[in-house]
């Protein structure tokens, strides 16, 4: 009689093995699809906001084109931004962006150089052409609202070149 007690017992602990692993499997398929979701709905905002700068910078005579005045993240967050560069020049425009701190301290920090990642080099843009220009923003630790400015600079004639146009936004860090 203990034996078949015993065999019992082993017989329902497979069974119970067996529906956790089943319901574990099933578990993780279903945040694997919602993931695969978030990615897909994420690529097709970003396709949308990209659109949305160079239509912007299409029916309008502005040379920079940035989507929004704040960026809200949290602490040690990643974020994508993407700013319009249009040439209205009558030859090509040579250019670099540049962004820096403004208004004070920031809350990245004095060397914000590790928190945008972006092209740093000079780009050429023909007369009339547009580009959407992606920058990584990776934030600190610590919280709260910065102000900084992206300068759109034209180096077709020296190096150190000409203010084309600029935008001042704000990141707030929350957590």
């Amino acid at each position: 009689m203990n034996r078949k007690a015993s065999l019992n017992l082993s017989i329902e602990l497979i069974i119970i093995v067996v529906i956790a692993f089943v319901v574990l499997g099933l578990g993780l398929g279903f945040v694997r699809s919602q993931f695969k979701q978030i990615g897909e709905t994420t690529g097709s905002i970003q396709d949308q906001i990209r659109q949305q700068i160079l239509d912007d910078l299409r029916t309008g005579d502005k040379k920079l084109s940035f989507p929004t005045s704040e960026v809200n993240m949290g602490k040690k967050e990643s974020s994508i931004i993407a700013v319009g560069i249009k040439n209205i020049k009558q030859g090509t425009l040579r250019y670099k962006v540049l962004i820096e701190s403004k208004g004070g301290t920031s809350i990245f920090g004095e060397d914000i150089s590790d928190n945008f990642l972006y092209e740093k080099g000079i780009e050429e843009l023909g007369p009339t052409e547009t580009r959407v220009l992606p920058i990584r923003v990776t934030s600190e630790t610590s919280s709260g609202t910065g102000q900084f400015k992206v300068s759109l600079l034209d180096v077709t004639e020296s190096e150190t070149g000409t203010l084309y146009d600029s935008k001042t936004f704000f990141i707030t860090v929350t957590g």
